[in-house]
């Protein structure tokens, strides 16, 4: 080598030290603020998020009284603590940031002040949750989302602020081609900040919907279309568990045509055909691959795919499943991971409380809806037939003798009767009608958009219905119906219920086993017998006219 040549290669060497330190340094610099600002805005989302869970736990335990519900509030209580320290520890130094973790720390342990004070009164026994309790502990919490919104937009911008401040560092020590690489790693860390701050956005919009969703159903739709927008060009679905665990449902965005996922549309799978579901642990399939186990669900798809099972406590209640024409990349198969762990508890608590609505609300031996459920029907009914003005009728069941079977027969076959009875209704009425086991043997039919025509031909067919009807070790049984119309005989719900049990008190005095109507009662009393001769004939055209 020459002379000039070591002289050159010696020459070059301090600039190029020189430069390699000013990339070194403005990467240093740049990484350390944003990882400071990523860490900032996680920590501030990680709080709103930990109030959320406490929400989701408290609002739980109010509906349902079941202590396992507090474990949601239990864990965000301890998040939010968790989060709050660490929001105050990088906040150390800034007085502004510092204010205003002060001011949501005062509300988060006001709110929390008011809603342990409620479970706590719960607990010794106390009524249900008051309406004014309830808003008082919303004004509270909506406080406090609308400080810690700007605070986190606050964050944002001076993460911002710290990296334009640090891209200057690197102006004046390098020469033109020391700028153009360091503007080239600027824009890549910058690239990479966004592309991380959008990450976290994405996950806390998640977060944040699927504590504010109010089903299963739309939990697990958002689940799809945050995979979906995560990870371009995929079509993702949720593989559900039933609760009798003997079926897999896949549930696919709605809407979604041709799709690479269209042969598990409507198919009823076994938990055991996933191997995500089998092996409780993420399973990933290439087109083409001869592993040696292979998976009956995604086999099934003609392209890349990626399965998560949806994990909660030990307990797989289903999975996600991701296919792609392109390979999923490691970033976008950590975003899937991410996005199912924080959707598998919410899932798994919606589908508790779901499961105990419904439990609250039927009747275990009929599989009607029980008294509850009737009433708060009956108000909604009521409430739809006044704005549509349309008559709405009552019909009041009960059966006869029932006393008398459960003397001479047992208590096992009056259960019998009273589920025959559940039968012919469920199979006597129309989708827009409603039938639910008012208490012991007594039966109540609301009838939307019916008359009073309809309603006693109605009533008669289910009367010969359940006088048809046979029971193994009693025979056959009968009932007395009455039948009251709003707002013919009624202005109120509670006036129309006295009406047709007054019918049917009516229908019992008058030998049992026949149907009454509150207007022929009425019209009785005063000693007018009006001529309901129509109302009562023809009880298939009137039948036929009211479906």
């Amino acid at each position: 080598m020459s002379l000039f040549s070591k002289r050159a290669l010696s020459g070059l060497a301090l600039p190029v030290l020189v430069l390699a330190g000013s990339v070194f340094l403005t990467a240093s610099i740049e990484r350390k603020a944003a990882e400071r600002s990523s860490a900032q805005l996680a920590a501030a989302q990680q709080m709103l998020t930990a109030m959320l869970d406490q929400e989701t736990g408290a609002r739980g335990y109010f509906q349902t009284r079941d202590t396992e519900f507090l474990q949601p509030w239990y864990k965000g209580t301890a998040d939010f603590r968790r989060a709050l320290a660490a929001s105050r520890s990088l906040a150390r130094g800034d007085r502004e940031l510092q204010r205003e973790l002060g001011e949501q720390s005062q509300i988060a342990a006001g709110w929390h002040t008011l809603a342990l004070a409620e479970i706590e009164r719960m607990r010794r026994g106390g009524g249900g949750l008051t309406l004014e309790s309830a808003l008082r502990r919303k004004g509270v919490f909506d406080s406090f989302r609308a400080i810690n919104t700007p605070f986190q937009e606050t964050i944002s911008q001076q993460g911002k602020a710290r990296l334009v401040r640090a891209s200057w560092l690197d102006g004046g020590v390098a020469a033109v081609l020391a700028m153009l690489i360091a503007a080239g790693a600027l824009l890549l860390l910058r690239r990479t900040a966004r592309s991380q701050q959008r990450r976290l956005g994405r996950q806390a919009e998640l977060r944040e919907l699927l504590q504010a969703s109010e089903t299963e159903e739309e939990s697990r739709a958002l689940l799809i279309r945050h995979i979906e927008g995560a990870i371009p060009g995929a079509q993702a679905a949720v593989l559900n568990r039933n609760n009798s665990d003997d079926r897999l449902e896949p549930l696919l965005a709605p809407g979604a045509g041709s799709s690479l996922l269209e042969p598990l549309a409507g198919r009823q799978l076994r938990p055991r055909s996933c191997l995500a579901v089998r092996l409780s642990r993420p399973f990933d399939r290439a087109a083409g691959d001869d592993a040696l186990m292979r998976c009956e669900t995604c086999g099934q798809i003609a392209s890349v795919s990626a399965c998560e099972p949806l994990l909660v406590g030990g307990q797989v209640i289903g999975s996600v499943l991701v296919a792609r024409l392109r390979p999923i990349e490691q970033r976008q198969r950590a975003e899937l991971r991410d996005a199912v762990v924080q959707a598998a508890p919410i899932l798994a608590n919606q589908r508790n409380l779901a499961l105990a609505e419904q439990r609250a609300a039927s009747d275990v031996l009929t599989g009607l809806p029980n008294r509850r459920a009737a009433e708060e029907t009956l108000h909604r009914m009521a409430a739809q037939a006044g704005r549509s003005l349309s008559p709405m009728a009552a019909i009041l069941l009960d059966l006869d003798h029932f006393k008398r079977i459960n003397d001479l027969h047992g208590h096992d076959h009056g259960d019998e009767a009273l589920a025959v009875v559940g039968q012919v209704l469920t199979g006597a009425l129309r989708a827009s009608d409603f039938a639910a086991r008012y208490g012991g043997e007594e039966f109540l039919v609301l009838l939307a958009g019916t008359d009073r025509a309809g309603a006693l031909a109605l009533a008669e067919k289910l009367r010969a219905s359940i006088e048809q009807a046979s029971i193994p070790g009693v025979g056959g049984v009968s009932a007395s119906l009455g039948v009251a119309v709003y707002p013919d005989d009624a202005v109120d719900t509670e006036q129309l219920v006295r009406q047709a049990d007054r019918a049917l008190y009516v229908a019992k005095k008058r030998g049992r086993n026949r149907v009454e109507s509150a207007a022929e009662v009425a019209a009785a009393t005063l000693g007018e017998r009006p001529d309901l001769s129509e109302a009562r004939a023809a009880p298939v055209q009137r039948l036929a006219r009211r479906a």
